[in-house]
């Protein structure tokens, strides 16, 4: 018989609140399905895979992702409205900002 699974006990300190949820849907989707310690480790990889882009083995990756379509669909749609970071190269960002020019 599996034990009842507190999933708010299990939210790290260092977790931003984006990851903390997302690792929680996860955890309520399957926390009847696993017992807690397998929960724990499979939504701590779904996460470093979706924030971090961690890989691990092909079985791995594939057990993960079929363990989270929903949760991946609903977090995905959710972030299509929000900004997006852009990276450009140093040498790029100096040159736009030397090209600027200032109204007195």
């Amino acid at each position: 018989m599996k034990t009842s699974i507190d999933v708010d006990s299990l939210r790290s300190e260092h977790e931003s609140e984006e990851q903390w949820e997302v690792r929680k849907m996860f955890m309520l989707e399957h926390k009847d399905d696993f017992e807690k310690e397998e929960l724990v480790t499979l939504a701590q990889l779904f996460t470093n895979i979706e924030f971090l882009g961690c890989r691990y083995p092909p079985q791995t990756m594939k057990r993960i992702a079929l363990l989270a379509e929903k949760v991946s669909a609903k977090y995905r749609d959710s972030r299509k409205n929000k900004l997006k970071r852009t990276f450009v190269q140093a040498s790029d960002a100096a040159e736009q900002k030397a090209k600027r020019t200032f109204k007195k």
